[in-house]
């Protein structure tokens, strides 16, 4: 048999596996596109896909850390010929979107730029209420670690014009008179402000100018003062103003009773008088102030022995004893108090009184003794002269 016949049955036997085969075939063995080619820096995006018929579009996302470069494709096509469309590398590193400023904005071909490779730069321009710093550059660029340079301030806040001054007020600049900056006014005492107490440096235009002006400090005035009766103001006004006094007087005939002036004064920023008006009372009419009778009260001091002095001793010859005897005394008085504390203390000086009177008695008394007598020494000095 020749080796022809001998292969037939072995072709139809494989024949016979066919339909199987192609069963178990992946789709692309059926005509589809294989899986998408690998991209540098990206992935596919796939979804819900298992198989690419022709003109089957896959599209690429840049990993992490990598930007699509502008007008470069990112996506394939299934061709008829169940291969993809060729894609060259489109994701870099880039710097991340240019910082943004307090004083500057990026300028306008750089606002919708997501791709920033290292070595580009960008510009800014100066925000409303902001002057541009020539010495100082606007541009930043994209250094090689891929992050942005460090910015100057190149931008400065303009400033308002200076405010001036208050009459009877005060100015306060909180921080300074540039872009943004506040001031407040305030008004002396016996003074009340007109106008906003506040003022901000803000934009108007491409200039900046204070929102408020200037406030005016008035004088706080007093309503009109009380008038007395049987009484007139001295030199009267139209108006009287903080710290200003009236004075007033009685007509003949009558007294005045109270201080004679008051003087306008500021309470929770209103005016008012310093206190009442006094009063203009008839002369015949005022009694005249008589201090009050109080009843006398009688008060007994019982009056005591006062003791002795101790004397130095000595022996001495005394002829004769006499004892002299001081009785006890009541003396009674009247006086006339107002309190308790009056009566105990005229108490306490009438005793004290008789006390040293006594005491004066009993000395004078021992001095006469003394002289009457003669010591032992004395009469031996006598003899022997």
């Amino acid at each position: 048999m020749s080796p022809a016949r001998r292969s037939a049955p072995t072709v139809l036997r494989l024949l016979g596996w066919l339909p199987v085969l192609l069963l178990l075939c992946p789709p692309a063995a059926r005509g589809d596109c294989s899986h998408p080619p690998d991209v540098p820096n990206a992935q596919p995006t796939l979804g819900e896909l298992t198989s690419f018929p022709k003109q089957t579009t896959v599209t690429y996302k840049c990993d992490e850390g990598f930007v699509k470069v502008p007008g470069k494709p990112d996506s394939v096509v299934c061709l008829e010929n169940d291969k993809w469309s060729e894609v060259a590398e489109f994701c870099n590193r880039s710097c991340d979107v240019p910082p943004r400023l307090p004083f500057a904005s990026l300028q306008n071909p750089y606002r919708n730029q997501n791709y920033f490779p290292a070595g580009s730069t960008v510009e800014y321009e100066c925000r409303m209420g902001y002057r541009r710093d020539r010495s100082l550059s606007g541009t930043l660029t994209c250094l090689q670690n891929f992050t942005w340079s460090k910015p100057d301030e190149f931008c400065k806040k303009k400033a308002c014009p200076t405010p001036g001054e208050i009459p009877n007020g005060h100015v306060k600049i909180q921080t300074d008179i540039l872009f943004g900056a506040a001031i407040s006014f305030s008004c002396n005492t016996g003074y009340t402000l007109v106008g906003s107490s506040f003022s901000y440096c803000s934009l108007e235009g491409e200039n900046v100018k204070w929102t408020d002006p200037l406030p005016e400090c008035k004088e706080i005035a007093c309503p009109s003062p009380p008038a007395i009766a049987n009484g007139i103001i001295l030199e009267q006004h139209d108006t009287y103003i903080y710290r200003q006094s009236i004075t007033y007087k009685c007509e003949k005939g009558f007294t005045l009773v109270g201080g004679n002036s008051i003087h306008c004064t500021v309470k929770d920023g209103q005016g008012e008088w310093s206190g009442p008006p006094p009063e203009c009372k008839d002369s015949s009419q005022i009694s005249k102030v008589t201090p009050a009778v109080q009843k006398p009260t009688t008060v007994d001091v019982t009056a005591t022995e006062a003791p002795s002095t101790p004397q130095k001793t000595s022996a001495v010859n005394v002829t004769a004893t006499q004892n002299l005897a001081v009785p006890s005394t009541t003396t009674r008085f009247h006086t006339t108090s107002t309190s308790k504390g009056a009566v105990i203390i005229a108490s306490g000086i009438v005793a004290g009184t008789v006390i040293v009177t006594l005491v004066l008695v009993k000395i004078f008394l021992d001095r006469g003794k003394s002289g009457s007598y003669y010591t032992r020494e004395q009469q031996s000095a006598h003899c022997c002269i």
